[in-house]
Protein backbone atom coordinates (compact mmCIF):
# COMPACT_ATOMS: atom_id res chain seq x y z
CA UNK A 1 0.00 0.00 0.00
CA UNK A 2 1.23 3.49 -0.84
CA UNK A 3 0.51 6.62 1.14
CA UNK A 4 1.44 10.23 0.44
CA UNK A 5 3.07 13.02 2.40
CA UNK A 6 3.31 16.64 1.34
CA UNK A 7 6.42 18.39 2.58
CA UNK A 8 7.54 21.99 2.32
CA UNK A 9 10.65 22.80 0.33
CA UNK A 10 12.32 23.96 3.56
CA UNK A 11 11.64 20.65 5.34
CA UNK A 12 12.73 18.70 2.27
CA UNK A 13 16.05 20.57 2.27
CA UNK A 14 16.49 19.94 6.02
CA UNK A 15 15.90 16.22 5.39
CA UNK A 16 18.81 15.78 2.99
CA UNK A 17 21.55 13.60 4.39
CA UNK A 18 19.39 12.43 7.30
CA UNK A 19 17.91 8.98 7.94
CA UNK A 20 14.37 10.36 8.22
CA UNK A 21 12.33 13.27 6.97
CA UNK A 22 12.38 16.54 8.87
CA UNK A 23 8.70 17.10 9.58
CA UNK A 24 6.73 20.20 10.55
CA UNK A 25 5.40 20.92 14.02
CA UNK A 26 1.92 19.82 12.88
CA UNK A 27 3.27 16.26 12.77
CA UNK A 28 4.50 16.27 16.35
CA UNK A 29 1.63 14.26 17.92
CA UNK A 30 1.25 12.02 14.88
CA UNK A 31 2.32 12.15 11.24
CA UNK A 32 -0.42 13.07 8.79
CA UNK A 33 -0.54 10.91 5.67
CA UNK A 34 -3.07 10.53 2.89
CA UNK A 35 -4.21 8.25 0.13
CA UNK A 36 -3.77 9.24 -3.51
CA UNK A 37 -7.49 10.05 -3.72
CA UNK A 38 -7.17 12.55 -0.85
CA UNK A 39 -4.20 14.48 -2.28
CA UNK A 40 -6.10 16.98 -4.43
CA UNK A 41 -8.36 18.04 -1.54
CA UNK A 42 -5.42 18.41 0.85
CA UNK A 43 -3.40 20.46 -1.63
CA UNK A 44 -6.38 22.71 -2.30
CA UNK A 45 -7.07 23.24 1.41
CA UNK A 46 -3.55 23.59 2.87
CA UNK A 47 -0.98 24.05 0.09
CA UNK A 48 -2.67 26.12 -2.61
CA UNK A 49 -0.78 29.34 -1.74
CA UNK A 50 2.59 27.66 -1.15
CA UNK A 51 4.84 28.34 -4.16
CA UNK A 52 6.75 25.05 -4.02
CA UNK A 53 6.34 21.82 -2.08
CA UNK A 54 7.11 18.14 -2.52
CA UNK A 55 4.66 15.27 -2.87
CA UNK A 56 6.15 12.02 -1.62
CA UNK A 57 4.88 8.52 -2.39
CA UNK A 58 5.62 6.26 0.56
CA UNK A 59 5.63 2.49 0.95
CA UNK A 60 3.50 2.07 4.08
CA UNK A 61 5.12 -1.28 4.89
CA UNK A 62 8.43 0.51 5.50
CA UNK A 63 7.02 2.93 8.09
CA UNK A 64 8.04 2.19 11.67
CA UNK A 65 5.40 3.02 14.25
CA UNK A 66 1.66 2.57 14.72
CA UNK A 67 -0.24 3.35 11.51
CA UNK A 68 -3.95 4.04 12.02
CA UNK A 69 -6.81 4.92 9.66
CA UNK A 70 -8.98 7.31 11.65
CA UNK A 71 -10.88 10.58 11.63
CA UNK A 72 -9.13 13.75 12.71
CA UNK A 73 -10.34 15.03 16.10
CA UNK A 74 -13.76 16.59 15.55
CA UNK A 75 -13.96 15.33 11.96
CA UNK A 76 -15.59 12.50 10.06
CA UNK A 77 -13.24 11.98 7.09
CA UNK A 78 -10.67 9.28 7.76
CA UNK A 79 -6.95 9.68 7.10
CA UNK A 80 -3.85 7.68 7.88
CA UNK A 81 -1.93 8.79 10.97
CA UNK A 82 1.43 7.41 12.06
CA UNK A 83 1.98 7.38 15.82
CA UNK A 84 5.33 6.83 17.52
CA UNK A 85 7.12 6.63 14.21
CA UNK A 86 8.94 8.54 11.50
CA UNK A 87 9.34 8.50 7.73
CA UNK A 88 12.69 7.03 6.74
CA UNK A 89 14.09 7.99 3.34
CA UNK A 90 14.10 4.30 2.39
CA UNK A 91 10.27 4.33 2.56
CA UNK A 92 10.00 7.00 -0.18
CA UNK A 93 9.49 5.29 -3.52
CA UNK A 94 8.85 8.41 -5.65
CA UNK A 95 8.55 12.17 -5.39
CA UNK A 96 7.74 15.22 -7.43
CA UNK A 97 7.58 18.96 -6.92
CA UNK A 98 4.33 20.87 -6.90
CA UNK A 99 5.19 22.51 -10.21
CA UNK A 100 5.46 19.21 -12.06
CA UNK A 101 2.52 17.73 -13.90
CA UNK A 102 4.17 14.34 -14.06
CA UNK A 103 2.37 11.56 -12.19
CA UNK A 104 4.12 10.06 -9.20
CA UNK A 105 5.16 6.57 -10.34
Amino acid sequence: MYLYKILSKENWEKSKGKEALHLPQEDEEFIHLSTEDQLKKIIEKYWKKVPEFFILKIDAEKLPGDLRFEANPGGTNKYYHLYNGYIPHRAIVASRTSGSNEPIK
